[in-house]
């Protein structure tokens, strides 16, 4: 009888032991899982935050302005486009200035269309090709047998020269249909515009 109750005992504390075993891996088991899980997290949070830095990285790179030299400066927008242009063509009518037989430069003379203003009739004129600070302009009126000049100077400015405009007041040519043309000339160019018509009432 005694025999028995010492192999139960013994019986009872190996099983006791095979749970507390049991009991132990299952522990360390759940301790296992539980770090890998939260390496996992730490291990994708690194991660998010390296995607974070490279993303922030790159807006940085963009934002910041391009250098000059990387600029092409012969681009033109279509707001600037028609000003190059012009500039250009002016560039080329300075440069390409002739001369007459005389050795004086060929100027260009433009006749603007008179107007009238009021009473009185208005007529301007420019030299395209040519910046001058002296000069005469001299405008030649005719009609039939009749013949009126008016003599102006020079307005300068950084591309061009003005002729000043002449007024006429009501009276000064008698009405009907007349010409007008300009003859400029200076010490170093001379030119002649083409002729204009208008009416004096």
């Amino acid at each position: 009888m005694a025999k028995t109750k010492i192999q139960t005992t013994r019986s009872n504390k190996h099983t006791a032991m095979m749970i507390i075993g049991g009991v132990f891996l299952v522990a360390v088991l759940c301790f296992g899982a539980l770090a890998g899980i939260k390496m996992a997290s730490k291990d994708e949070k690194v991660v998010i935050e390296e995607s974070d830095i490279n993303t922030a990285n790159t807006e940085k790179e963009q934002k910041q302005p391009t250098p000059e030299s990387d600029i092409d400066k012969n681009y033109t927008t279509p707001g600037n486009e028609a000003k190059a242009k012009n500039d250009e063509l002016e560039k080329r009518q300075h440069q390409q200035v002739e001369r007459n037989e005389s050795g004086l430069k060929k100027a260009n003379v433009l006749l603007h269309d008179p107007y009238v203003v009021g009473e009185k009739t208005v007529i301007s004129s420019t030299i395209t090709n040519i910046v001058e600070t002296e000069g005469t302009c001299s405008y030649i009126f005719t009609k039939d047998t009749q013949s009126v000049t008016k003599m102006t100077s020079v307005l300068p400015n950084a591309k061009n020269t003005v002729c000043e405009a002449v007024v006429l007041e009501k009276g000064s040519l008698s009405s009907g249909e007349w010409k007008v043309r300009l003859e400029y000339k200076s010490n170093l160019s001379e030119g002649v515009s083409e002729t204009q018509t208008f009416t004096i009432q």
